[in-house]
């Protein structure tokens, strides 16, 4: 493999995590701490955030839930409610 070839796929690399870091998205997850300030620590495929913020509609959150969670645009959480 060629310099060019090594810098070129190195910079497609970085552009395609560039741009999924500044996308909205939605995932699922599960709860693992419920805090009191009506936050919830939560697992993720990527892996463990902390402090997400939940809905009123999510009211009574449980360890081990499975959740819906958006992700905005500048990495802000929401937790959308939970599966049955």
């Amino acid at each position: 493999m060629t310099l060019s070839k090594m810098l070129a796929d190195a910079v497609q690399r970085a552009a395609l995590r560039a741009v999924e870091q500044r996308a909205a998205a939605w995932i699922m997850a599960s709860v693992t701490a419920v805090n009191g300030d009506g936050t919830v620590d939560i697992s993720t495929a990527r892996g463990p955030v902390l402090s997400v913020r939940r809905l009123r509609s999510y009211s009574s959150p449980v360890v081990g839930d499975v959740i819906k969670v958006s992700r905005n645009a500048d990495g802000n959480w929401v937790v959308d409610g939970a599966y049955a």
